[in-house]
Parts: C-alpha cells; structure tokens; sequence
C-alpha cells in the first residue's frame, strides 16, 4: 500500500551545522555536529511532485526480526570524523547517528529530546550571571562491549574536546567551540548524576556534547586521549584495532571503500527515548548495509528489484518513477536545509558591495522556484523563495530581509544602475567591464551530476546575463566539489584574513546548509576567520552579536538578536561594506522512503546530527 500525506509541516527553526554539505564545516562541522551547520550531500536532480510527506508508514513490530537493511546512496565520507572541518558531511552524520548517542537527540520535529539523559534537566540561575544544569543519566545505559555507560565518559568526552597540546592549540578537531567555551566545569555527582557551570546563558545549550565517547577505550590523561579519539574516529576504531563501542543501536563492523559500509545490530542497546520512536527496545534488523552507489538509475534499479530497501537523499526529478511505485512509500520532509549562492568576498568583483548587491537584485529566486520547487513541492515552500539564512519560512519568527531589500525579484535595471555605479561600463557583447578590475565574469561551481542544482545554475545564469555579468559554470562530480569552497588554500587565506593560501580558487559558490533546532549555530558559517567561513565576511561587531544573541535568556529577543545577524548576512543594512554574502534560495526537503519489504521504518529527521538512521530501531522487514 502506497502512503503519501502532502501536507508536510515545514520545519520553523534552522540549526547549527556543517557543511554536512555534504560538506563542510563545519561543516565542515563544528564542535557538536547537531549544533553547526554542515552542507548537504549531492545528488543529481529533484524529486517527484508527491514527496513531501511526515510520518512513518505503519507501526513497528508487526514483522518479522531479522535480516539486513540496505541503504543505497550516492555519497561516500572520505571517513568518519564528522567534527574535522574538512569532513562535515551530511553522510557522516547520518552514519554515526545509529552508532553514537548524546545527552540531547533531535526529534522529526526538529526539537530537542533527552536522548541518554533521563529528563531534560534543570537549567538554574545562579544569580551572578552564571547558570548550572543539573542532569542525570537514565538508568542502566550499557556500551555495546558490555561496559556501563556512566558521567565518566560524559566528563572524559567534554575534556577530550577540550584539551590541548603544549602550544595552547585544540586536539581534538571542531570546526566551532563557541558554545563548549562557555562551560566552566562538567562535574560527576554520582554514575548518574552530574552537573555542567556556564559562564553565561547559552541558548545553544542542549546541542552540547551531543555525542558521548567511551572514556574506557581511550587514555586517561586528557590530552592523550583527545588525541587517540581524533585519530580513532576516521576509521572507526583505535590504534590497536578496538572498534569504538557503540551506546546506539548499530555497531560498526567493517567498511570497504568504494563499496559499502557495514553496521551490526548491537545487543545491548538501552532503547531509544525518542519521541518518534515505536520499538523502545534493541532494533529488529540485524545491521545496516550501506551502498554507495553514485548513479542514480542504479540507486533507483535496486530498490525496485529489492536489492535495496531505503533511500535518503537530495530530490531528483529521475526519482518520479520510484515515488509513483506501489511498492514504495515516500516519507520526505522539510527540514532545517536550505540552498544558496555564496560569494567569495576576496574576489576582486565581489569585494565591491554594490556588485554583490547587483546579483541579488538580478537574482530571480521567483523563477527558480516556480520552474524547480513548486512543481515539486506544491505550495510548501513560498513561491517567493528563502530571505534568511537563521529562520525558515515556516517559523513565526521568519522575515524576508532579502526580500524586504528588494533582492531575489529579477530586477535587472537596479542591477545594472548598481554596476554602472561602480565604475563598470556595458561592453558591446552585453557583459559588464571595470577600468581597472576587468570583465564582471565569475564562476559558480557546485556538486556536478546533481541535476537540479544544475538546472538552477542555468536559470540564474540566463538571469545574470540579462544584467550584465558574464556566469560560467564550474561544477565538480559529487562531493569532491568541497574540496574548492573548503579546500584548504582556501580556508588558509580565510582564516589568515588573506595574508596566506589561495584566495582565488572559486567565485560564487552553491550548495545547503544543514542545521537543527538551535539558529545560533548557524553564526559558526559566518564568523571571522572561522574555517566553517568559506566567503571571507569579517565583522567584529557581527561576531560580538552573536555571542549576545546566544546568550539572551528571552526567547522573543533572542529570535530578534538572530534576525539582525541575518542582516549582516544577506543585505548591506548592517555592513555596508562587508555584508550580503549570501543570496539564499529556498528551503528544501531531502528524499527519503523505503520500499514494501519493510513493513515499518524510523522517522528521519532531516537535520544535522539525525537522519535517516536516527530511529534505526524500527525499521523491520514484512517478512
């Protein structure tokens, strides 16, 4: 039976991340992967119109236990330390979900839940501008080797993060610690209970230590171990070979590269205390097989032959097929994802404001959405297309500050008035030219192969031709197009301020940003000198804000403080030199579903730090 509910509520708030674009980071990906933003993994185009959906397909246990669930996908980690901001990949995350647990999950809903802890807690007021939370650990938690899992390892996992070498330089990798350097202590009260001191309020709180590490594989002396846990997690295992003991439902058992990655049900899994969850209790599947399959219409083959059961990835009109199939269920929801075009401020182009202005006039997100996302999506997504970059357009505290600019309507003449201002003169084949600087021509790249994506370069393309400025498409295959925007030249001359690496190794940029719950974290992608910054924005100012914003207990004027961030972000209102950057496009679902030999399968939040092996536990067979 085919069940597809089309009336999908949109995700309010955008998280924290990494480019677990499929990238970067993070996202490149920052200290907790639940709390950065990351980037989105590549596909190759979008989905049927019929995608969006919400809940899961029939409840749990009405099967059979047993057998091994397959997921076909496009992208494989070059390894599995999410927190390495040259590995912030959506894949990872999604990965280690079923595999590692954190004080706090993320539920369908994009909310925070008590994931290894028994409530929520309490956060208290110490009166001095300081506040404690008060946790406990729920009762009988168990690493799959057998070990309890206790407050050592939540001490051990927040001092590992925060050690350092003799020099004063973090071990373990994080592409953002804004949130764990307001922490003071985390201190055990008993094998249960402990409590953390902040300095300040932060409202990124809960995304903490969102993935506890076993203390009892790894050295004692902090520093040691910070360094054996950076080393261990790429492979997954540590120097003598331990495979890293699991406190969620899979364990990792083994990975071929190029192939397919392995995880077996672990047996002394403690059950899940997700929201979402149907089965509280070990997972009915005996692992997980992943198989990275670049080509669509072989991802798309075997889940119809059976080959593979589940799918979740960016939405591809090739995909029309399988959603019209009586023997798949299409679950997608809209998450805290969004697609955008990034300026390369370095640039000697784009260092002008009133060029980066010039694309967003010229920029028609109106024609993109109804040529690329209304077909799909229906009236889901605003035909207006996104104006910021911290609220989505289905939160109450949403403001279209694009938008409101007069950005992203097509409005050709103010793009041209806006260059010719500049000193730029129309050349006789229509492009733009500068005395000094040359021709207006940049290059915008993205994740080749992804055919949506690429058919919005075209549209905006033609659009920007119209105003004057030349655009040549530069895309790469797949995931290897981070390497550009997040390679390590250019993050070298980002985090210099210019003075090193190569600051001309891309233009305009365009992929998603993955977030979750907590808006604040999204600051990670724009701070100065930050390596989860590929565009070069540097404000001082910006970066105290956002530190105030975090830290504003009210949550009326906390989601004021963010919209003015995003001010600085996507106008010049606040910056009139360095600010627009970013030119954001539309919120966007991922597709996700799974074919009729499962007769249930888990909610798969669509955000940093969840996914699609989030509540692993409930995917079971028909038979």
């Amino acid at each position: 039976m085919k069940r597809i509910n089309r009336g999908g509520r949109v995700v309010a708030a955008l998280a924290a991340f990494s480019l677990i674009a499929a990238a970067c980071g993070g996202d490149d990906a920052a200290d907790e992967p639940a709390d950065e933003p990351a980037a989105e993994e590549p596909a190759e185009e979008p989905a049927a119109e019929e995608t969006t959906t919400t809940s899961p397909a029939a409840a749990a246990g009405t099967g059979v236990d047993g057998n091994t669930l397959i997921w076909a996908h496009e992208q494989e980690p070059p390894d599995l330390h999410l927190d390495d901001p040259e590995n912030n990949l959506s894949i990872t995350s999604w990965i280690r979900s079923a595999m590692l647990e954190g004080l706090f999950g993320i539920s369908g809903g994009n909310d925070y839940y008590p994931e290894l802890l028994a409530d929520s807690g309490e956060l208290v007021d110490n009166g001095d501008g300081t506040y404690t939370a008060e946790l406990t650990l729920r009762d009988g938690l168990m690493w799959s080797d057998g070990t309890p899992l206790t407050t050592a390892d939540v001490v051990f996992s927040f001092n590992a993060e925060m050690a350092q070498d003799g020099a004063g330089e973090y071990i373990y990798l994080a592409g953002d610690r804004s949130v764990l350097e307001t922490i003071s202590a985390v201190t055990a009260v008993s094998d249960t209970e402990f409590t953390i001191d902040w300095t300040s309020f932060n409202a990124g709180w809960k995304g903490v230590l969102s993935e506890i590490y076993p203390a009892h594989v790894f050295s004692a002396d902090p520093a040691e171990a910070a360094a054996e846990l950076n080393d261990a997690l790429r492979e997954w295992a540590t120097a003598d070979g331990t495979v890293i003991p699991s406190s969620g439902a899979m364990v990792f058992d083994s990975w071929e590269r190029g192939v397919q990655l392995n995880m077996v049900r672990n047996e002394m899994y403690h059950g899940s205390n997700s929201p979402d969850s149907v089965n509280k209790g070990v997972a009915y599947v005996d692992g997980v097989q992943i198989n990275f399959v670049t080509d669509t219409d072989a991802q798309i083959n075997a889940l119809l032959a059976g080959e593979a059961q589940i799918i979740m990835t960016q939405p591809q009109l090739a995909f029309e097929d399988l959603a019209a199939s009586d023997d798949f269920n299409v679950m997608s929801s809209a998450g805290p994802v969004f697609e955008h075009w990034g300026m390369n401020t370095y640039n000697v182009h784009l260092a002008k404001p009133l060029v980066r202005e010039a694309l967003a006039f010229a920029m028609d997100k109106t024609e993109v959405m109804a040529g690329l996302y209304t077909p799909l999506f229906g009236d889901g997504l605003p035909a207006s297309g996104l104006g910021n970059t911290y609220w989505l357009t289905g939160s109450t505290n949403y403001e279209d500050h694009s938008g409101d600019a007069g950005y992203g309507k097509g409005d050709v003449e103010s793009a041209k008035a806006n260059l010719e201002e500049a000193g730029y003169v129309l050349g006789s084949d229509g492009i733009y030219e500068h005395p000094t600087d040359g021709r207006l021509s940049l290059r915008v790249g993205t994740t080749g192969g992804n055919r949506l994506r690429e058919i919005q370069q075209e549209l905006l393309q033609a659009k920007f031709g119209e105003a004057g400025i030349e655009i040549i498409i530069d895309n790469v295959e797949g995931g290897a197009y981070f390497d550009i925007p997040f390679g390590a030249d250019h993050i070298a001359c980002v985090a210099s301020g210019g003075v090193e690496g190569n600051c001309d190794t891309w233009e305009l940029t365009q992929f998603a940003w993955v977030g979750g719950p907590w808006p604040g974290g999204q600051s990670a992608s724009y701070r100065s000198y930050n390596e989860n910054n590929p565009y070069g924005f540097v404000n001082e100012e910006f970066d105290a804000l956002a530190d105030e914003c975090d830290a504003t207990v009210d949550d009326a004027e906390r989601a004021a403080c963010y919209n003015t961030l995003d001010k600085y972000v996507t106008t010049l209102e606040m910056d009139p030199e360095n600010g627009l950057f970013m030119l954001p496009i539309t919120q966007k679902p991922s597709f996700y579903g799974y074919t009729s030999q499962l007769v249930s399968a888990g909610v798969a939040p669509d955000a940093q730090g969840a996914g699609p092996l989030t509540n692993v536990a409930d995917f079971q067979f028909a038979s």
